[in-house]
């Protein structure tokens, strides 16, 4: 029985990309017994195979992704949308709207919630927004376009001034009101299978693709990744999940932290000092930089090995060393054997991007840091760095932003990067983005 479940669950994953693990066996046997009820695996095989198999596979579909949901889900990261200056882009760009495309949108709450959101702060007349919203399940989608049946539960983080503005309330359930719905639009697309952008679309500003990346191995997350990144306009923002970046694509990031390193290094003074310079900010009068080799995978300060086991942000904090000491193809090996297990691990890719800024490659560095603030949009201190790289490109007006972006998130008690803010002064670092900005003549927020 196994066998043929596990042969239906490669179906689902051609299909969609969705991996579908053992412990999921039972419940995609009982999908298929919903769907066809007295058929085994074996039959229902085979009568995907058939003529009808297509319908039955797009009901198969609806059955096993997940389509669980609510409004405002992880509200912090939506609210690190920077509408005003996507807005002035666009114009810039001779466009009248801000183009936003919300991928694997299952029942529409999150495309809803980012139209709320962009209503609040551009106004909620003729909101110059048009967001499409996609999914690969046909049954979600319907529900979506209808905008209505969402239950107490779906809205239980709009606050009341949201709810009454935006929803109307009958029987129990809640509905859109017209006006917030025709700022979206729905369609089907499938993210390992369809082009990207969707077919007739042209590049978005911004991109949401949040919690879905969990579902696919790791190839598939890369290459979705990449796709998304192709359907950004230059400078587009991508916005990924908590899920995606804290659970781990493939338990990659689990594994790693499961058991605690037998050396747990908090961060020292000298450290700190030490890592000002490839964060981009000058010691200060008397300090001089540790400059000790530091230790490769694997290994303590002391050179001897560790398990492979150790926790992710030793691994990271040893990048952060090897980098400082000059060792940059250690940093990079370190933090390229974590992609490997995780390349959603936000800290990873920030490690990367200051590796390449500090080696000259300001272009490198870029794409590196901007995957950092896709995982994380308020990563404040990827932000400050992400300056750092426009302005060594040239790019004077990206790098503006991104100062401004930094001075809106950093955030001493972010306990999500512990491992490399604890080897900065924050209070640095805002000072340094406020000072880069007054140089242009901008007004700091």
């Amino acid at each position: 029985m196994n066998n043929g479940l596990e042969a239906v669950a490669e179906v689902v994953r051609r299909e969609t990309g969705m991996v579908i693990k053992e412990p999921q066996l039972p419940a995609l046997e009982a999908a298929i017994g919903r769907l066809a009820p007295g058929t085994g695996p074996q039959r229902f095989l085979t009568e995907l195979s058939s003529a009808a198999g297509g319908a039955l596979l797009h009901r198969l579909v609806d059955e096993v992704t997940v389509q669980e949901t609510y409004f405002l889900r992880e509200q912090r990261e939506l609210e690190a949308i920077d509408w005003g200056s996507l807005l002035r882009e666009a114009r810039e760009r001779g466009l009248s709207v801000v183009r936003v495309w919300v991928t694997a949108c299952s029942t529409g709450e999150e495309a809803y919630s980012i139209a709320m959101l962009a209503s609040e702060a551009l106004g909620p007349q003729a909101t110059p927004v048009t967001i499409l919203a996609t999914d690969v399940s046909g049954a979600a989608l319907k529900r979506a376009e209808g905008g209505g049946d969402y239950s107490e539960r779906s809205v239980r983080n709009l606050p009341p001034h949201l709810r009454e503005r935006y929803m109307v309330r009958d029987k129990g359930t809640y509905s859109v009101k017209d006006g917030l719905r025709s700022l979206v639009r729905f369609r089907h697309h499938n993210l390992t299978g369809d082009a990207f952008p969707p077919l007739g679309e042209v590049p978005f500003d911004l991109i949401a693709c949040r919690n879905v990346l969990i579902y696919f191995d790791l190839p598939t997350v890369e290459r979705v990744l990449g796709s998304l990144e192709s359907a950004l306009r230059p400078g587009g923002t991508l916005i990924l999940g908590a899920a995606d970046r804290l659970t781990g694509v493939a338990s990659g990031l689990g594994r790693a932290a499961a058991a605690p390193s037998t050396d747990r290094r908090r961060p020292t003074t000298m450290r700190k000092r030490a890592l000002r310079r490839p964060l981009g900010l000058a010691p200060k009068p008397g300090e001089e930089a540790d400059v000790r080799a530091a230790p490769g995978i694997g290994e303590s300060p002391s050179g001897r090995r560790q398990g492979p086991r150790r926790r992710v942000e030793d691994r990271i904090e040893d990048a952060l060393l090897a980098a400082d000491a000059g060792n940059p193809a250690r940093a990079i090996e370190i933090v390229e054997a974590l992609l490997a297990e995780d390349p959603v691990l936000a800290d990873a890719h920030f490690v990367r991007g200051l590796v390449e800024l500090g080696g000259g490659d300001a272009q490198a560095a870029t794409q590196s840091l901007r995957r950092a603030l896709y995982l994380d949009p308020s990563f404040g201190l990827a932000a400050f760095e992400l300056g750092r790289a426009h302005d060594a490109g040239g790019d004077t007006r990206a790098a503006r932003r991104a100062y401004e972006q930094a001075l809106r998130t950093l955030d001493p008690a972010d306990e999500r990067h512990r491992a490399i803010l604890d080897q900065v002064d924050l209070g640095d670092v805002a000072a340094a983005c406020s000072a880069r900005l007054q140089d242009r003549g901008e007004e700091t927020r």
